[in-house]
Protein backbone atom coordinates (compact mmCIF):
# COMPACT_ATOMS: atom_id res chain seq x y z
CA UNK A 1 0.00 0.00 0.00
CA UNK A 2 1.58 3.20 -0.70
CA UNK A 3 0.37 5.96 1.51
CA UNK A 4 0.99 9.36 0.58
CA UNK A 5 1.33 11.35 3.90
CA UNK A 6 -0.28 14.85 4.16
CA UNK A 7 3.34 16.00 4.37
CA UNK A 8 3.42 14.60 0.77
CA UNK A 9 1.19 17.78 -0.24
CA UNK A 10 2.83 20.41 1.55
CA UNK A 11 -0.36 20.34 4.52
CA UNK A 12 0.39 20.03 8.31
CA UNK A 13 -1.86 18.15 10.79
CA UNK A 14 -5.26 18.18 9.87
CA UNK A 15 -7.04 20.67 11.86
CA UNK A 16 -10.74 18.62 11.73
CA UNK A 17 -12.30 17.63 15.08
CA UNK A 18 -11.08 14.86 17.24
CA UNK A 19 -13.32 11.09 16.11
CA UNK A 20 -12.75 7.81 16.21
CA UNK A 21 -14.46 6.29 13.69
CA UNK A 22 -14.78 2.15 13.73
CA UNK A 23 -17.48 1.04 11.88
CA UNK A 24 -15.97 0.84 8.34
CA UNK A 25 -15.73 2.91 5.16
CA UNK A 26 -17.73 4.90 3.24
CA UNK A 27 -17.10 5.41 -0.71
CA UNK A 28 -17.61 8.90 -2.81
CA UNK A 29 -16.91 10.12 -6.41
CA UNK A 30 -16.40 13.60 -7.19
CA UNK A 31 -19.81 13.86 -9.23
CA UNK A 32 -18.35 15.73 -12.60
CA UNK A 33 -15.75 13.85 -14.17
CA UNK A 34 -12.29 14.53 -13.18
CA UNK A 35 -10.26 13.73 -16.71
CA UNK A 36 -7.53 12.74 -14.25
CA UNK A 37 -4.33 11.28 -16.32
CA UNK A 38 -1.01 11.44 -14.79
CA UNK A 39 0.27 11.58 -11.16
CA UNK A 40 0.61 15.30 -11.15
CA UNK A 41 -3.08 15.87 -12.53
CA UNK A 42 -4.14 13.52 -9.43
CA UNK A 43 -2.19 15.34 -7.02
CA UNK A 44 -3.20 18.73 -8.33
CA UNK A 45 -7.02 17.84 -7.68
CA UNK A 46 -6.27 16.53 -4.09
CA UNK A 47 -4.78 20.23 -3.34
CA UNK A 48 -7.87 21.55 -5.31
CA UNK A 49 -10.79 19.76 -3.81
CA UNK A 50 -8.90 20.83 -0.31
CA UNK A 51 -8.90 24.19 -1.46
CA UNK A 52 -12.66 24.23 -2.42
CA UNK A 53 -13.61 22.63 0.75
CA UNK A 54 -11.85 24.83 3.18
CA UNK A 55 -12.57 28.57 1.36
CA UNK A 56 -16.12 27.21 -0.67
CA UNK A 57 -17.56 25.40 2.45
CA UNK A 58 -16.09 26.93 5.06
CA UNK A 59 -14.76 23.33 6.76
CA UNK A 60 -11.16 22.50 8.72
CA UNK A 61 -10.14 20.62 6.20
CA UNK A 62 -11.03 18.56 3.37
CA UNK A 63 -14.14 16.61 3.84
CA UNK A 64 -12.45 12.72 3.36
CA UNK A 65 -10.65 10.91 5.24
CA UNK A 66 -8.51 9.89 1.87
CA UNK A 67 -8.82 9.61 -1.74
CA UNK A 68 -8.07 6.82 -3.82
CA UNK A 69 -5.83 7.61 -6.63
CA UNK A 70 -5.85 6.21 -10.47
CA UNK A 71 -2.89 4.55 -9.77
CA UNK A 72 -3.56 3.12 -6.85
CA UNK A 73 -1.90 5.08 -4.52
CA UNK A 74 -3.85 6.12 -1.11
CA UNK A 75 -3.47 10.53 -0.74
CA UNK A 76 -4.12 10.88 3.15
CA UNK A 77 -6.86 13.51 3.96
CA UNK A 78 -8.10 14.23 7.17
CA UNK A 79 -6.72 10.62 7.84
CA UNK A 80 -6.89 8.79 11.58
CA UNK A 81 -9.32 9.71 14.11
CA UNK A 82 -10.67 12.62 12.71
CA UNK A 83 -14.26 13.63 12.61
CA UNK A 84 -15.52 13.45 8.88
CA UNK A 85 -17.66 16.25 6.74
CA UNK A 86 -18.37 13.96 3.99
CA UNK A 87 -21.50 11.24 5.27
CA UNK A 88 -23.90 14.31 5.77
CA UNK A 89 -25.16 12.84 9.24
CA UNK A 90 -23.34 13.45 12.56
CA UNK A 91 -23.44 9.78 13.01
CA UNK A 92 -21.83 9.15 9.82
CA UNK A 93 -18.92 11.46 10.56
CA UNK A 94 -18.43 9.97 13.50
CA UNK A 95 -18.53 6.51 12.83
CA UNK A 96 -17.40 5.64 10.01
CA UNK A 97 -14.23 6.73 7.32
CA UNK A 98 -14.68 8.12 3.97
CA UNK A 99 -12.64 7.66 1.11
CA UNK A 100 -13.49 9.72 -2.12
CA UNK A 101 -12.02 7.73 -5.83
CA UNK A 102 -11.26 10.34 -7.47
CA UNK A 103 -13.57 10.35 -10.43
CA UNK A 104 -17.04 11.18 -11.82
CA UNK A 105 -19.32 11.13 -14.62
CA UNK A 106 -18.91 8.34 -16.69
CA UNK A 107 -14.95 7.64 -16.08
CA UNK A 108 -14.84 3.95 -14.74
CA UNK A 109 -12.57 2.86 -12.01
CA UNK A 110 -9.21 1.73 -12.82
CA UNK A 111 -7.58 -1.19 -10.77
CA UNK A 112 -5.90 0.80 -9.64
CA UNK A 113 -8.68 2.79 -8.00
CA UNK A 114 -10.24 -0.60 -6.60
CA UNK A 115 -6.66 -1.92 -5.13
CA UNK A 116 -6.15 1.51 -3.00
CA UNK A 117 -9.80 0.75 -1.32
CA UNK A 118 -8.66 -2.56 -0.91
CA UNK A 119 -5.49 -1.56 0.51
CA UNK A 120 -7.52 1.18 2.64
CA UNK A 121 -9.46 -1.22 4.19
CA UNK A 122 -6.98 -3.79 4.78
CA UNK A 123 -5.14 -0.66 6.82
CA UNK A 124 -7.91 0.39 8.89
CA UNK A 125 -8.70 -3.18 10.08
CA UNK A 126 -5.47 -4.18 11.18
CA UNK A 127 -5.51 -0.71 13.05
CA UNK A 128 -9.09 -2.29 14.95
CA UNK A 129 -11.80 -0.69 12.49
CA UNK A 130 -14.37 -2.99 11.04
CA UNK A 131 -14.33 -4.12 7.83
CA UNK A 132 -17.95 -2.73 6.36
CA UNK A 133 -18.43 -0.95 2.83
CA UNK A 134 -21.22 1.40 2.41
CA UNK A 135 -21.48 4.03 -0.32
CA UNK A 136 -22.52 7.73 0.57
CA UNK A 137 -26.02 7.41 -0.70
CA UNK A 138 -26.41 5.04 2.28
CA UNK A 139 -26.60 7.67 4.89
CA UNK A 140 -28.39 10.40 2.81
CA UNK A 141 -30.28 11.08 -0.32
CA UNK A 142 -27.55 11.70 -2.94
CA UNK A 143 -26.34 10.05 -6.32
CA UNK A 144 -22.52 9.69 -4.61
CA UNK A 145 -20.50 7.45 -5.13
CA UNK A 146 -22.64 6.82 -8.54
CA UNK A 147 -24.21 4.16 -9.82
CA UNK A 148 -20.96 2.01 -11.31
CA UNK A 149 -19.33 2.46 -7.70
CA UNK A 150 -22.15 1.62 -5.50
CA UNK A 151 -22.55 -1.58 -7.36
CA UNK A 152 -19.11 -2.79 -6.33
CA UNK A 153 -20.28 -1.86 -3.03
CA UNK A 154 -23.12 -4.11 -3.09
CA UNK A 155 -21.00 -7.24 -5.11
CA UNK A 156 -18.30 -7.15 -2.60
CA UNK A 157 -15.55 -6.36 -4.97
CA UNK A 158 -14.17 -3.50 -2.45
CA UNK A 159 -13.97 -6.07 0.10
CA UNK A 160 -11.25 -8.66 -1.51
CA UNK A 161 -7.91 -8.44 0.15
CA UNK A 162 -5.99 -6.02 0.05
CA UNK A 163 -2.12 -4.71 1.40
CA UNK A 164 -2.74 -2.63 4.20
CA UNK A 165 1.14 -2.60 4.92
CA UNK A 166 1.85 1.11 4.62
CA UNK A 167 4.84 3.04 2.71
CA UNK A 168 5.44 6.63 1.63
CA UNK A 169 5.42 5.56 -1.98
CA UNK A 170 7.67 5.51 -4.66
CA UNK A 171 11.15 5.23 -2.50
CA UNK A 172 9.55 3.53 0.16
CA UNK A 173 7.08 1.63 -1.60
CA UNK A 174 6.48 -2.05 -2.32
CA UNK A 175 8.66 -2.06 -5.52
CA UNK A 176 11.83 -0.16 -4.27
CA UNK A 177 15.01 -1.68 -3.61
CA UNK A 178 16.99 1.35 -2.59
CA UNK A 179 15.97 3.37 0.67
CA UNK A 180 15.00 6.96 0.01
CA UNK A 181 18.29 8.73 0.99
CA UNK A 182 19.95 6.05 -1.59
CA UNK A 183 17.83 7.01 -3.81
CA UNK A 184 18.55 10.91 -3.62
CA UNK A 185 22.36 9.95 -3.33
CA UNK A 186 22.38 8.22 -6.56
CA UNK A 187 20.52 10.73 -8.59
CA UNK A 188 22.98 13.30 -7.00
CA UNK A 189 25.83 11.35 -8.12
CA UNK A 190 24.68 11.13 -11.87
CA UNK A 191 24.41 14.98 -12.13
CA UNK A 192 20.65 16.10 -11.47
CA UNK A 193 20.66 19.83 -10.67
CA UNK A 194 19.73 20.94 -8.60
CA UNK A 195 20.73 18.51 -6.11
CA UNK A 196 18.30 17.12 -4.33
CA UNK A 197 18.11 17.00 -0.11
CA UNK A 198 19.18 13.98 1.30
CA UNK A 199 16.66 13.83 3.68
CA UNK A 200 15.11 10.39 3.16
CA UNK A 201 11.56 12.02 2.47
CA UNK A 202 9.55 10.98 -0.55
CA UNK A 203 8.07 14.17 -2.32
CA UNK A 204 7.56 15.68 -6.01
CA UNK A 205 11.31 16.50 -6.14
CA UNK A 206 12.48 13.34 -5.37
CA UNK A 207 10.06 11.49 -7.67
CA UNK A 208 11.33 13.87 -10.45
CA UNK A 209 14.85 13.40 -10.00
CA UNK A 210 14.39 9.56 -10.02
CA UNK A 211 12.45 9.52 -13.17
CA UNK A 212 15.24 12.30 -14.23
CA UNK A 213 17.54 9.52 -13.87
CA UNK A 214 15.45 6.71 -15.34
CA UNK A 215 15.35 8.40 -18.62
CA UNK A 216 19.12 8.85 -18.09
CA UNK A 217 20.16 5.03 -17.68
CA UNK A 218 17.07 4.20 -20.27
CA UNK A 219 14.62 2.47 -18.50
CA UNK A 220 11.01 3.75 -18.22
CA UNK A 221 10.28 6.82 -15.88
CA UNK A 222 7.86 6.10 -13.68
CA UNK A 223 9.01 7.08 -10.35
CA UNK A 224 9.56 3.76 -9.17
CA UNK A 225 13.45 2.74 -8.33
CA UNK A 226 12.91 -1.27 -8.61
CA UNK A 227 15.32 -4.27 -10.07
CA UNK A 228 15.42 -2.85 -13.67
CA UNK A 229 16.21 0.55 -12.69
CA UNK A 230 18.56 -0.29 -9.95
CA UNK A 231 20.82 -2.75 -12.78
CA UNK A 232 20.47 0.15 -15.40
CA UNK A 233 21.86 2.77 -13.09
CA UNK A 234 24.56 -0.36 -11.97
CA UNK A 235 25.28 -0.61 -16.22
CA UNK A 236 25.47 2.77 -16.55
CA UNK A 237 28.55 3.48 -13.99
CA UNK A 238 26.32 3.35 -11.22
CA UNK A 239 27.96 2.36 -7.66
CA UNK A 240 26.97 -0.56 -5.79
CA UNK A 241 23.82 -0.65 -3.92
CA UNK A 242 24.47 2.28 -1.08
CA UNK A 243 24.72 1.47 2.63
CA UNK A 244 23.58 4.87 3.86
CA UNK A 245 24.81 5.09 7.73
CA UNK A 246 21.98 5.85 9.90
CA UNK A 247 22.22 8.46 13.10
CA UNK A 248 20.08 6.81 15.25
CA UNK A 249 19.46 9.46 18.12
CA UNK A 250 20.19 8.01 21.59
CA UNK A 251 17.31 6.59 23.49
CA UNK A 252 16.58 9.43 26.25
CA UNK A 253 15.32 7.58 29.31
CA UNK A 254 16.83 6.23 31.96
CA UNK A 255 17.72 2.40 31.94
CA UNK A 256 14.64 0.35 32.14
CA UNK A 257 12.62 3.00 31.33
CA UNK A 258 9.52 3.07 28.35
CA UNK A 259 7.97 5.82 27.05
CA UNK A 260 4.28 4.05 28.25
CA UNK A 261 0.77 5.06 29.71
CA UNK A 262 -0.19 6.82 32.82
CA UNK A 263 -2.01 4.56 34.28
CA UNK A 264 -3.07 0.67 33.85
CA UNK A 265 -0.98 -2.73 33.80
CA UNK A 266 1.60 -1.13 31.99
CA UNK A 267 2.39 1.70 33.76
CA UNK A 268 3.91 -0.71 36.49
CA UNK A 269 6.37 -1.76 33.38
CA UNK A 270 7.21 1.78 31.84
CA UNK A 271 8.31 3.87 34.89
CA UNK A 272 7.43 6.80 32.31
CA UNK A 273 5.05 8.14 30.87
CA UNK A 274 5.99 10.88 28.45
CA UNK A 275 8.04 13.73 27.87
CA UNK A 276 6.73 15.72 24.92
CA UNK A 277 10.00 16.58 22.79
CA UNK A 278 11.65 13.49 23.21
CA UNK A 279 8.24 11.07 22.03
CA UNK A 280 7.85 13.70 19.23
CA UNK A 281 11.36 12.88 17.83
CA UNK A 282 10.30 9.06 17.44
CA UNK A 283 6.44 10.48 16.36
CA UNK A 284 7.74 12.55 13.63
CA UNK A 285 10.15 9.46 12.50
CA UNK A 286 7.06 7.43 12.11
CA UNK A 287 5.62 10.35 9.85
CA UNK A 288 8.96 10.37 8.18
CA UNK A 289 8.32 6.47 7.39
CA UNK A 290 4.61 7.01 6.34
CA UNK A 291 2.47 5.78 9.44
CA UNK A 292 -0.45 8.16 10.37
CA UNK A 293 0.20 9.51 14.13
CA UNK A 294 0.00 12.67 15.76
CA UNK A 295 3.06 14.37 16.89
CA UNK A 296 2.03 15.70 20.01
CA UNK A 297 4.61 14.29 22.43
CA UNK A 298 1.88 12.44 24.09
CA UNK A 299 1.82 8.22 24.47
CA UNK A 300 -2.14 7.88 24.10
CA UNK A 301 -4.08 5.23 22.68
CA UNK A 302 -2.82 5.97 18.89
CA UNK A 303 0.72 6.28 19.55
CA UNK A 304 0.25 2.74 21.35
CA UNK A 305 -1.70 1.32 18.62
CA UNK A 306 1.08 2.16 16.51
CA UNK A 307 3.89 1.27 18.16
CA UNK A 308 2.22 -2.34 18.69
CA UNK A 309 1.55 -2.38 15.02
CA UNK A 310 5.31 -1.69 14.03
CA UNK A 311 6.66 -4.04 16.35
CA UNK A 312 4.70 -6.75 15.05
CA UNK A 313 5.37 -5.76 11.58
CA UNK A 314 9.32 -6.00 12.36
CA UNK A 315 8.87 -9.10 15.09
CA UNK A 316 10.25 -7.20 17.82
CA UNK A 317 8.60 -7.98 21.26
CA UNK A 318 5.35 -7.03 20.93
CA UNK A 319 4.27 -4.55 24.09
CA UNK A 320 3.17 -1.30 22.74
CA UNK A 321 6.35 -0.17 24.90
CA UNK A 322 8.41 2.43 23.34
CA UNK A 323 12.11 1.36 24.62
CA UNK A 324 15.42 1.17 22.89
CA UNK A 325 14.42 -1.57 20.41
CA UNK A 326 11.16 -0.53 19.19
CA UNK A 327 13.14 3.37 19.44
CA UNK A 328 16.08 2.55 17.25
CA UNK A 329 13.86 0.54 14.79
CA UNK A 330 12.27 3.81 13.71
CA UNK A 331 15.80 4.73 12.19
CA UNK A 332 17.12 1.46 11.26
CA UNK A 333 14.57 -1.02 10.34
CA UNK A 334 13.72 -1.42 6.29
CA UNK A 335 10.49 0.18 5.02
CA UNK A 336 8.24 -2.48 3.99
Amino acid sequence: MILRPRSYFGWGGSGASYADPTRGLVIHYNGPATNLRSHSDCIAYWKRVRRDHMRGNGWADLGYSWGACRHGEVFTGRGLRRYQAAQGTTRGNSEWYSVTLMLGGNEQPTQGHIQAVRDLRAYLMARGVGGAIRGHRSFVSTSCPGDVLYELVLDGTFGARGNGNPSSGGGGGMTSVRSIRSQQTAVNGLGHNPKLDIDGLWGPKTEAGVKWLQGKVGVTADGLWGPATEAAYRAAGGDAPIQVKTKIPPFPLPRGWYFGPRSGPAASVSGYYSHRSDLRRWQKQMLVRGWSIDADGLYGPQTARIAEQFQREKRLGVDALIGPATWAAAWTAPIT
